[in-house]
């Protein structure tokens, strides 16, 4: 009898402590104070890119991905372009406005770039290209993301390769400045 009256006991004690500590937990973005050189991790423009006007800034177009399953996208394509002597990797994400790549890409591309990227297929919302969203540290020796920052810039969102945020910034800034090189 005395251990009903603990078990009894214990379960409603147990049941608050869970109900207190499992409530929601909503979050609020909002820009990092230090994204890099020039750089804000929105940036607003009426250019409509395409495929063609990162070729004219000097990426290599390499292969274009299916954009079912991210909403509102109109186009998904992978690029190379040289920085630094090394051949880095970009991601573009396509939108019919930069309104669009806001409003539909910004959770995506939170999911897909940054220390906290989701790349395990069971977990991520957008698979297609899922592969190539991710990269083998041999120190580490298991996969880690590959992009360490984004740019949603226009109508587009660029995941940036980078070992980590800093970097993917900074190579999100220099493809940013080679896109408005071009539109001069």
């Amino acid at each position: 009898m005395r251990a009903g009256f603990v078990v009894s006991a214990l379960i409603p004690v147990s049941l608050f402590a869970f109900a207190c500590g499992g409530a929601p937990v909503t979050e609020e973005y909002s820009e990092p104070e230090d994204t890099g050189p020039a750089l804000q991790i929105v940036k607003p423009s009426d250019r409509a890119f395409a495929v063609e006007d990162l070729e004219s800034a000097g990426l290599k177009h390499s292969k274009d991905y299916k954009a079912d399953g991210l909403p509102d996208a109109t186009g998904v394509s992978l690029f190379f372009w040289k920085v630094d002597g090394s051949a880095v990797q970009f991601e573009v994400r396509f939108y019919s406005s930069h309104d669009e790549a806001v409003g539909s890409g910004l959770s995506y591309a939170k999911e897909g770039a940054g220390p906290d990227a989701v790349i395990d297929p069971d977990f991520a919302r957008y698979t297609e290209g899922l592969r190539d969203r991710r990269t083998i540290v041999h120190t580490r020796g298991s996969p880690t993301p590959r992009y360490g920052d984004f740019v949603i810039y226009g109508n587009m969102i660029a995941l940036c390769e980078g070992r980590d945020s800093e970097q993917g910034a900074e190579r999100c800034a220099r493809l940013v400045e080679a896109l408005d090189a071009t539109s001069q």
